[in-house]
């Protein structure tokens, strides 16, 4: 299978070394090994058949650029829309994303709305209120919470602003406008549809 690999890297520290040896025969073997671990990859893509398979060949931090590149195979085999759960639920949550992230806005456009929603649970009410953090006070974000107690929680521990703190918003939100809920989580997440966070009107706790 011919994959698009626009933009992959294929290496990261420490594998991908950015200086150079001062020994000639260091460096000539360093790049030898390079190349010998790029060949590698390139050969799991190529007897990759599928995209999930394809990209779990990659380095992590590839992953989201791989799936940017090959957007039509991942619909193509119905697998687009728990990859992007999947890779957007590795580093966001209600109290670490920083706000609206432009490729995540894509990619979640560019999702089946009801083939997301019915990967989680459904909403627990028409309406609900909902929470979200930021340690540098970012009102916008995909990702909140309708746990009370983990918002106390960070309401106390972000008390002191002389320790650097953060702040926490609230906002309705309809069921209509929810990507997908998480109802067997303790953390009560949701993903809210780019569309809402045009309009959503946001308050500080």
């Amino acid at each position: 299978m011919k994959w698009n690999l626009n933009k992959i890297e294929f290496l990261y520290p420490p594998d991908n070394f950015p200086g150079s040896f001062a020994n000639e025969k260091m460096q000539i073997k360093h790049k030898a090994l390079q190349e010998e671990k790029i060949n590698a990859i390139l050969k799991d893509l190529s007897a990759s058949e599928d995209p999930l398979t394809a990209m779990q060949a990659l380095n992590n931090l590839d992953h989201i650029q791989f799936l940017r590149n090959n957007i039509e195979e991942f619909k193509k085999h119905t697998c687009l829309e728990e990859t992007v759960l999947k890779l957007y639920c590795r580093k966001n949550s209600a109290f670490s994303s920083e706000g609206i992230d432009d490729i995540w806005h894509n990619l979640f456009l560019k999702c089946d709305a009801k083939r997301f929603y019915s990967l989680g649970s459904s909403s627990p009410k028409e309406k609900i209120t909902a929470f979200r953090g930021s340690i540098a006070g970012v009102r916008e974000g995909f990702c909140w919470t309708i746990n009370r107690k983990k918002v106390d929680w960070f309401l106390e521990r972000w008390s002191d602003k002389e320790q650097g703190g953060g702040t926490v918003f609230s906002t309705i939100i309809s069921s209509s406008d929810i990507l997908i809920y998480f109802k067997d989580t303790e953390s009560g997440e949701l993903i809210v549809t780019p569309q809402f966070l045009k309009t959503a009107q946001i308050e500080t706790v």
